[in-house]
């Protein structure tokens, strides 16, 4: 169960997920997107999560300062990546609403030029370049592996927490967002989720299967999760 409270004096919301009756701490996590999350064992209550949560106010508002300058800005002048590389936006007012990708840079052609419009305008081309680069990125890596057979079924979506998942029917699913990072993280990915068909959980035999096919896939998720939620969020 999840429900929202208020940092004490800050007027600050933050959600309280319930965590199990085994679980032992009280987590608290300022995310990307500026969403304060407080992770807490059933048996706890409300008086002791709002006790920690005011021992991290400071923390809190630290990180919350941060992340908020980090996020995406979508103006003239603003960048953002794509495959791995950041590249300058420019937004322009009195055309057909559109993204073009042309010397070097994001062409954002909207109605209104407004934070939101440019960002769906973004989105809809994130989503779009992942149409096109994730289908045939699976078939390169899905060649590559003698465990499987044929390209496995793909969905790809927008997802706020993970880059890619298996389910047990061979469907993988991929982040849209994967089309921000650099080519080899987003093979990485890939890798990952195939050698899933194989060994459903992360016990030996999938690091073994890993380290044969990309003896440098450690370093590679490190750089994953170091880039983490600045790609994951828009």
């Amino acid at each position: 169960m999840a429900g929202f409270d208020i940092m004490p004096g800050m007027n600050i919301p933050y959600q309280i997920r319930r965590t199990g009756r085994r679980s032992r701490s009280i987590s608290v996590r300022v995310h990307f997107d500026g969403t304060v999350r407080v992770g807490a064992p059933n048996w706890v209550g409300m008086a002791e999560i709002r006790e920690v949560v005011n021992e991290h106010a400071a923390w809190i508002t630290e990180r919350l300062t941060a992340v908020r300058a980090a996020l995406p800005r979508y103006h003239t002048g603003s960048t953002h990546p794509y495959l791995g590389r950041a590249y300058p936006l420019r937004v322009v007012t009195n055309r057909t609403p559109g993204v073009r990708f042309v010397r070097g840079g994001f062409l954002v052609g909207v109605r209104e030029r407004a934070a939101e419009p440019v960002r769906e305008q973004l989105q809809k081309w994130y989503r779009a370049r992942a149409g096109d680069l994730l289908p045939r990125r699976l078939a390169r890596m899905a060649g590559k592996v003698p465990w499987v057979s044929r390209v496995p079924d793909l969905r790809i979506r927008r997802m706020r927490a993970q880059w890619g998942s298996c389910c047990e029917t061979g469907l993988i699913t991929l982040n849209a967002r994967l089309v921000k990072a650099p080519l080899r993280l987003i093979d990485y990915v890939i890798l990952h989720e195939l050698a899933h068909l194989k060994h459903h959980d992360h016990g030996r035999g999938f690091e073994r299967l890993m380290d044969a096919h990309m003896p440098d896939w450690r370093r590679r998720r490190r750089e994953l999760n170091t880039l983490g939620e600045r790609l994951l969020y828009d």
